[in-house]
């Protein structure tokens, strides 16, 4: 077991698979993102959870009624020992999203930091890393066609994707009735090219798009001031094993 010390009591103690999929930095950007969209006493719910850091961070800044999603047995058995040692409270859902018949479950509120990665690259032997990575486990059309039979009237989808994609997705979205109405691209530094795109969209919506100014994850320095201050916000304790 590999641990990252941090003393710090207020800290979210994640453990991962020493050797499969972990959480990167697209799903904190996501957080801080997606927070103040998030209401006290919500119904929201994430799909595909992995290890749970995001709905664990959630239920740690805002009293929701949180629900989870995850198909893969070995990323739920994390998610549900993370849940346990920090002591949060969750509907858990072992299934596909897909497939899985929510009965009369809506949603004020869905998030998810989907797989993106497209048919064309090298695909991972490992099954927690290709489930987790690649979009053909989790088409985005099929994505958003189920979120629309669950969502709201006026509930929020709110994701983290490729930008390269952003056309298909403002198309999908808006042909759901799913608008893009909050989005912020991410880039590696001033001079490169964007690499992420953040984005809410609401159910049923007629608001024009609001696009936020760019976030800018390393300077000449290293990291720049507005990523630091979003991992001490979220102040995780990586724990592999």
């Amino acid at each position: 077991m590999i641990r990252y010390f941090n003393d710090n009591e207020e800290d979210l103690q994640i453990y991962q698979p020493k050797n499969g999929y972990c959480y990167n930095s697209d799903t904190l950007f996501l957080y801080a993102f997606m927070l103040p969209f998030i209401k006290p006493r919500q119904e929201v719910l994430e799909v595909g959870a992995g290890s749970g850091i995001l709905s664990l961070l959630c239920a740690r800044d805002r009293e929701v009624k949180l629900h989870i999603i995850e198909k893969n047995a070995t990323m739920m058995e994390f998610c549900r020992n993370n849940l346990r040692i920090n002591k949060v409270c969750a509907n858990v859902i072992f299934g596909d999203f897909l497939i899985y018949d929510f009965l009369n479950l809506r949603f004020d509120r869905i998030i998810s930091n989907p797989p993106f990665y497209h048919s064309g690259v090298i695909k991972s032997a490992k099954k927690t890393i290709y489930e987790a990575r690649y979009e053909e486990n989790l088409p985005f059309e099929l994505m958003v066609k189920k979120i629309d039979s669950i969502l709201k009237p006026k509930g929020e989808f709110i994701f983290c994707y490729d930008c390269k994609s952003s056309y298909k997705l403002f198309y999908t979205l808006i042909q759901y009735n799913i608008r893009p109405i909050t989005i912020r691209f991410v880039y590696p530094k001033i001079d490169k090219e964007a690499t992420l795109i953040l984005c809410r969209a609401k159910k049923d919506s007629k608001s024009a798009m609001q696009v936020l100014p760019p976030l800018f994850t390393h300077n000449e320095k290293g990291f720049t001031k507005e990523v630091q201050e979003i991992y001490a916000k979220a102040n995780t304790w990586s724990i592999k094993c």
